[in-house]
């Protein structure tokens, strides 16, 4: 998934339009595909939801062989694992933001 996403971002001229055009046909609002960034520690959670829910999209490109984009197909199986992982990660991230401050908390408390 991670793959993907960086060959759609990066190739401007044929798979980011390509991209755009694939959302669009299936009625989809036009997103930028996420991808994974090591400095941000909720980005897997973040690309592993926006992979799930635009999931449609996603298999509609990687069907296009002109693409050369085969390789990175989901099949039923590891959609399932995704979807596992998705929920794991929700409940990750949801426990952390919720037992640490943040930044809006801590400027709240520095003003009293």
């Amino acid at each position: 998934v991670c793959k993907l996403a960086f060959k759609i971002i990066h190739s401007m001229t044929i798979l980011l339009p390509t991209w755009d055009t694939t959302c669009k046909e299936v009625g989809m609002g036009m997103r930028c595909i996420l991808w994974d960034v090591l400095a941000c520690w909720n980005s897997t959670f973040d690309m592993v939801s926006f992979i799930i829910e635009y999931s449609t999209p996603v298999e509609v490109l990687t069907d296009k062989h002109y693409l050369s984009l085969a390789a990175y197909a989901l099949d039923e199986h590891e959609w399932l694992v995704l979807g596992q992982l998705c929920e794991i990660l929700k409940d990750a991230t949801l426990f952390f933001l919720h037992g640490t401050p943040n930044l809006a908390m801590v400027i709240l408390a520095m003003d009293y």
